[in-house]
Formats: C-alpha cells, sequence, structure tokens
C-alpha cells in the first residue's frame, strides 16, 4: 500500500514495518509473521487463516468474508470513516479543474506561451454555478459530493437503484431516472461500484443522449462507462470533456488514446490518497496493537 510520506514516517516510526509481497509463497510467508496488515485491498479470508500472529488489519475496505474470517479468529478490522468524503472531495476538484481547463492552462504557461499569446480564449471554461451536475449513484461517494454541490448554486440531480427522499430533501437535489439524469446533465458524475449490472451502465447509447459538449466525470471504476465510446465522443466533439481518476487499465499505458486528448484531465486513481485518510488508517492500526501514535503527532503540522 502506498501512502503519504508522513503517515509512512509515522508507522515506521512506531512499528517494524516489511512489504507485503503480491503473491505466491513470500506473501504466505510475510502474512505468517505479521502482527498487523495495512492495505488498500484486504486479505481473504484463506490468508487470515494462515496469519497466526495478525492481531489487527486496517483497510479502505472491507467485505464481508473478510469481517467474518476476522472476527472468529478475534481479529481486528479497521475501515476508513472518512474514505468516502476523501474521494468526494476529489470528484469536485476534478469537476473544477475540467469545467476550466486548469491543467492544460498551468501547462501552457510552464510551456512558455503566456507572454507570445492570450491565454484566456483557448483556455476559457465553463462556470459550475447554474449548471445541471447529474449525479449517478448517491451512495458512498455521491452522498456527500451532492451535499458539497448545494453549495455551489448548482441545479443537481440524481440517480439511483434505491428511493432516496430524505437524500433529495437535504440536498435540494432531485431524483431521476438515468434516461432523464443522462439528457439533462452538462456534467455527468458517475459513482457508481463496479459490478455485473453495472459494467458498461455508460455505454455508447447514453453517451449519445448527453447533451453536446457536456462533461464526464469518473472517479468510481473505469469499466462502468464504455471507454471507446467516450474516447470517440471526446474525439468528435459530442464529449467536450472528461476528468477521469479510474480507468480500464491502470496504470494506463504510454501510449493509451486518452493521454492524446487534450480535452480529457486524469488522475492516477488516487482519489482516496490523502495525509489525512492514510494516517486514519496509520493511527488506528497502531492503537489497535497498542503502539499508538506520539501525543504531539498532529496532521496539519508543518
Amino acid at each position: 500500500m502506498s501512502l503519504h510520506p508522513r503517515a509512512e514516517a509515522r508507522l515506521r516510526g512506531r512499528a517494524e514495518v516489511t512489504t507485503l509481497p503480491a503473491t505466491g509463497a513470500p506473501r504466505v510467508a510475510a502474512l505468517a509473521r505479521a502482527d498487523g496488515i495495512l492495505a488498500y485491498g484486504p486479505p481473504t479470508p484463506e490468508e487470515l487463516a494462515a496469519a497466526g500472529r495478525l492481531r489487527a488489519i486496517a483497510v479502505h475496505v472491507a467485505p464481508p468474508a473478510t469481517r467474518r474470517a476476522a472476527a472468529a479468529r478475534g481479529i481486528a478490522v479497521l475501515e476508513s470513516a472518512r474514505l468516502w468524503r476523501t474521494v468526494a472531495e476529489h470528484t469536485l476538484a476534478l469537476l473544477l479543474a475540467t469545467l476550466r481547463r486548469i491543467p492544460q492552462a498551468d501547462a501552457a504557461i510552464r510551456d512558455g506561451r503566456w507572454p507570445r499569446e492570450d491565454l484566456k480564449v483557448p483556455f476559457s471554461g465553463r462556470d459550475l454555478a447554474g449548471s445541471t451536475v447529474g449525479v449517478l449513484g448517491a451512495g458512498r461517494i455521491g452522498a456527500p459530493l451532492l451535499r458539497m454541490l448545494a453549495g455551489l448554486e448548482t441545479v443537481t440531480l440524481f440517480a439511483d437503484s434505491r428511493a432516496l427522499p430524505e437524500l433529495a430533501h437535504d440536498t435540494g437535489a432531485a431524483q431521476v431516472d438515468l434516461d432523464t439524469l443522462v439528457a439533462a446533465s452538462d456534467v455527468l458524475v458517475v459513482a457508481l461500484p463496479l459490478d455485473g449490472a453495472t459494467r458498461g451502465l455508460v455505454g455508447a447509447d447514453q453517451i449519445a443522449r448527453m447533451r453536446p459538449g457536456a462533461v464526464l466525470i469518473n472517479t468510481a471504476r473505469g469499466p462502468v462507462v464504455d471507454e471507446a465510446a467516450m474516447t470517440a465522443a471526446l474525439r468528435d466533439g459530442h464529449l467536450g470533456a472528461a476528468g477521469l481518476d479510474v480507468h480500464g487499465d491502470e496504470p494506463l499505458p504510454a501510449a493509451h488514446p486518452l493521454l492524446a486528448l487534450d480535452n480529457v484531465v486524469i488522475t492516477p486513481h488516487l482519489g482516496g490518497s490523502t495525509l489525512e485518510c492514510d494516517l486514519e488508517l496509520v493511527d488506528g492500526l497502531l492503537d489497535a496493537l497498542g503502539a499508538g501514535p506520539e501525543p504531539s503527532a498532529h496532521p496539519r503540522t508543518p
């Protein structure tokens, strides 16, 4: 698991730390020696059964099978409580960066174009206020995002498989069906988990029904969106832009067609990667192992 450098320093200052190998006999041997595990993806129930010394695991999300196996062994399971708001914040940041073309303007200045060109014309963006933002999936990422958008003078819509009248009331967002969401949104945010029902849910037909020049944001899972259809729509201008933190291939190969498009803002699946989010897991694991953080430690100390 990659950690913010300050979070990793805190962990190494209070515990002996080794990297957990990905597969094979080295992974089995490392699990057998571990008192605690810190990982984005939790060990399987079978791996827990082979980890005889294990007392605690700290993960972003633990599936029910892992929780049951850990409970049977008396292993503490620590999940991130702030992860989903952290991802929602990254979604909002990606949305704004995409609408206002911030990375592209920054790159143009660094390339020396500002003294020679009026960059306001090629890099002028669009206002978020007054735009219609549709959120596909009003769960652990979508719900906090809707609450954030409520203060930004947007028109907000959301679609979800469950009726969520309280969320609509609290945020002022209207719950609509998928077809309405797709057709009415200036910005479509994908915030759905990936499963058999959601894979390819935003396909060529849905993208074709989006408003000309609409923006697509995906911080959930890449395969929820048909990547080939999205790329084609970005090339021909039907989609005005896309902001993507998740991808079908991770990491993206250097020759990936999305990387050749100047109307795409891409981040490397780091929506949940912040100092505070990582410290939550580190401190929780240290506490569970009886090696809690130093009292003076504080995430905002320079």
